[in-house]
C-alpha cells in the first residue's frame, strides 16, 4: 500500500504541474531546429520520451542525459538509430561514448533530419512547370558535438555536451540559405537504493537565436527544452523487472508535457514497452507508443536492437530501429 502511495504521489505531482498545456495559448512553430526534440533511439520513443532517469541507454545517453554516461560499461558503447519520418524525410542519430572509469566518460553525438527532394518552385513559378520544372532542393538539420560527464558522489552525476547546430537548404541556387550556433546541453541523475529509484534532469538546446537572412532583423530561437523525472522499479518479478517512468518538459513553445512509460524486461532478454505522451504538440494526434528490445551478452560484448512504433491520428504511424553495442 504505501509503494501505491508513494507512487501516486509522484505521478500527482507531474501531472499537477502539466495541467497548465490545455489553459494557454500554443506557441507552436516559433522555434527553429525543431528536430533537436525528436527522439534520439527507440527504446526512447518506445516508452514516449520519459527516459531522462534511465540509466542503461548505452550510447544514446550522450544524447538523452549526459549525466548518464557515466553508468556505461566496459570500454564504452556506440549507437546507431534510423527512422523514416514524415513526408519522405530522414531521421539518423549517433552516439559514442568511452568509459574513462575515475575520470568519467566522452561522448560524441551526431542527430541529423533530412528532407529528401522537394520541388523547387517560386513566385514567378509556383507550379514548377515552367522555369523550376524537373528542378529539386533538399533541407538538412545536424546537430553535433562532444560530451563528458563525471560522477561527483555515489550517487550523484552532472554531465554536459557542447554541439554545433546547422540548419540549410541546398538545390535552391541563389535562394539557398544556411543558418548555425552552437547550444550547450547539461543534465544531472540521482540515483538511490529504494526500488532502483533515480530521478533525472536536463537543459537542452540553450544558445543563441538563429538567423537565416543577413540583412534582416529576424531571429529564430531555439528549442530550448528543460526535462525532469523519474524511473524506478516498484516490483520484483521472478523472471525479470518492470520500470514505470514520468517525466515533465517545459518547452519554449509549450507551458508543460507529461511522458509516461512502463518498460518490462523478461529475463534481462526481451523487453516489452508503452508510453504516452500527454497534451505534446497538440496532442490530439499523437497517441500512444510502443516498442520491444533484444539484449545479447558475449563476454565484454553486448548487443542492444530496439523497436518502437508511434501511433498518429492524422499523420502517418513512426517506426524506428535502433542498434547499441558495449564493448
Amino acid at each position: 500500500m504505501k509503494v501505491f502511495v508513494r507512487w501516486g504521489v509522484v505521478t500527482g505531482l507531474l501531472m499537477a504541474l502539466s495541467a497548465p498545456v490545455h489553459a494557454q495559448v500554443s506557441k507552436g512553430g516559433t522555434a527553429a531546429t525543431k528536430f533537436l526534440t525528436l527522439d534520439s533511439s527507440a527504446r526512447v520513443a518506445g516508452v514516449a520520451s520519459s527516459a531522462t532517469s534511465y540509466t542503461d541507454l548505452g550510447a544514446f545517453s550522450s544524447l538523452t542525459n549526459q549525466a548518464t554516461m557515466v553508468f556505461v560499461e566496459g570500454r564504452g558503447a556506440v549507437g546507431v538509430s534510423y527512422t523514416p519520418y514524415f513526408a519522405e524525410m530522414t531521421l539518423f542519430s549517433a552516439g559514442l561514448v568511452w568509459n574513462l572509469g575515475d575520470n568519467g566518460a566522452v561522448g560524441l553525438s551526431v542527430h541529423s533530419l533530412l528532407s529528401g527532394d522537394i520541388p523547387y518552385t517560386t513566385s514567378g513559378d509556383p507550379t514548377g512547370q515552367f522555369a523550376t520544372a524537373g528542378q529539386n532542393f533538399s533541407v538538412s538539420d545536424l546537430a553535433i558535438g562532444p560530451s563528458y560527464a563525471r560522477r561527483l558522489t555515489d550517487s550523484f552525476a552532472v554531465g554536459g555536451s557542447l554541439k554545433y547546430i546547422s540548419e540549410g537548404t541546398s538545390g535552391a541556387g541563389d535562394d539557398d540559405r544556411t543558418s548555425t550556433a552552437v547550444a550547450v546541453d547539461v543534465g544531472t541523475i540521482y540515483t538511490t537504493d529504494f526500488r532502483n529509484f533515480r530521478i533525472g534532469a536536463s537543459f537542452q538546446n540553450f544558445g543563441p537565436d538563429m538567423q537565416f537572412i543577413d540583412d534582416s532583423s529576424a531571429r529564430d530561437q531555439l528549442p530550448t527544452t528543460f526535462r525532469i523525472g523519474f524511473a524506478a522499479e516498484p516490483y520484483e518479478l521472478p523472471t525479470g523487472s518492470v520500470m514505470v517512468s514520468a517525466e515533465l518538459w517545459k518547452l519554449r513553445e509549450f507551458d508543460s508535457v507529461l511522458n509516461l512509460g512502463i518498460e518490462w524486461w523478461v529475463n534481462d532478454y526481451i523487453a516489452g514497452r508503452v508510453g504516452w505522451k500527454a497534451g505534446y504538440s497538440g496532442g490530439q494526434d499523437e497517441g500512444v507508443s510502443a516498442g520491444a528490445g533484444l539484449r545479447f551478452s558475449q563476454g565484454e560484448l553486448s548487443l542492444n536492437v530496439d523497436y518502437a512504433f508511434t501511433q498518429y491520428e492524422l499523420l502517418d504511424d513512426l517506426h524506428r530501429v535502433s542498434v547499441g553495442v558495449g564493448f
